[in-house]
């Protein structure tokens, strides 16, 4: 008999269909069954300046063929001669956008695009609200801030120093800190550290993403079990810059339906015959879909799985999570 076959009205309904009865709540209905503070849906939310300038990137590079080769992550030990790069070109001609980059030198980039200048008006004219601010995302704000090393020449700061940085918030300027998942934000940002405690000379310290939106949450006992207390997953899409997407179709039966609700931009599907599909990953910048763990009881984070149909989640202790937001003004 084969697996039943996962639809959107039956995700949006909360509707049983995977092993585990998964299920997907509203914001309201996470809000009564877990007794957390869910903030009011609200469907035209302002984005702040670092998401739209991520999504544009993203956006006019998913207009560019792949064998364009204009969207790339830089791995460890390829593209050694070629610098990191973050190209943002003219509205309208997504051929002029490009990318070679990692996780944090990605986000690093965008930042520093969307607040590493002073802001512009005309003469006279004063911005529209005193407390916005600009100026800040500059190479030396990162050195201060973040990697804290006269002696490292990196000028972008590891997943590993992000994830540091924002557990003290009140040392960082233009940063609060998140620390529940609930409580996230469209533009909020969240680091892992993989190897917490160590040294770190491996080339991937941990991972970075950019909250897109909370989509709800999805139970798997099974899998949720194993973070080792009482949790509530909730569903985030990302935009991140990763050479590992969050998904994986090819697994089949209701993994693909699953992936398909819950897609990542940078797997392709090839329609085959008879009605058959192929699955292309690639590599770069894009939007994914990612459970963040909180603890059913404090609402802490708890840990993270990488995809919807992935069966290994993480617990801090394991690898420690902590996120920030990008402070512009009092009220935004």
């Amino acid at each position: 008999m084969s697996a039943p076959r996962i639809t959107r009205r039956g995700l949006l309904a909360g509707a049983a269909g995977t092993a585990g009865a998964a299920a997907l709540a509203t914001a309201a209905g996470a809000a009564e069954a877990n007794a957390a503070t869910v903030p009011a849906a609200s469907p035209y939310a302002l984005k702040l300046p670092h998401q739209i300038e991520a999504e544009a990137l993203v956006d006019n590079l998913r207009l560019r063929p792949w064998e364009h080769l204009a969207n790339r992550y830089k791995r460890a030990g390829e593209f050694e001669d070629v610098p990191t790069s973050v190209r943002w070109g003219t509205a309208g001609h997504p051929e002029e956008f490009s990318t070679l980059s990692q996780c944090s030198s990605f986000l690093t980039l965008v930042l520093q695009r969307a607040y590493g200048t002073a802001p512009t008006a005309p003469a006279g004219t004063p911005l529209p609200w005193g407390g916005y601010s600009y100026g800040w995302a500059t190479r030396e704000y990162f050195q201060q801030y973040f990697i804290k090393d006269p002696a490292n020449t990196n000028p972008y700061p590891t997943a590993e120093k992000y994830q540091q940085a924002f557990l003290d918030t009140a040392a960082l300027p233009h940063f609060t800190r998140v620390t529940k998942p609930v409580n996230l934000r469209p533009g909020d940002l969240v680091a892992l550290d993989y190897y917490p405690g160590e040294d770190n000379t491996k080339p991937y310290t941990g991972h970075i993403v950019m909250i897109r939106e909370r989509k709800g949450t999805w139970s798997e006992p099974a899998v949720d079990a194993k973070v080792g207390r009482p949790v509530v997953p909730y569903v985030f899409e990302v935009i991140d810059c990763t050479s590992d997407p969050h998904g994986n179709p090819a697994l089949g039966g209701t993994a693909t339906d699953l992936f398909r609700a819950f897609p990542d931009t940078r797997i392709e599907e090839v329609p085959g015959t008879a009605g058959a599909s192929t699955w292309k990953e690639h590599d770069g910048v894009g939007y994914g879909h990612m459970v963040l763990y909180a603890d059913a009881d404090t609402k802490l984070f708890a840990g993270y799985r990488w995809s919807l149909n992935t069966t290994v989640p993480r617990t801090v202790a394991e690898r420690p999570i902590s996120a920030g937001r990008v402070w512009l003004s009092d009220g935004l």
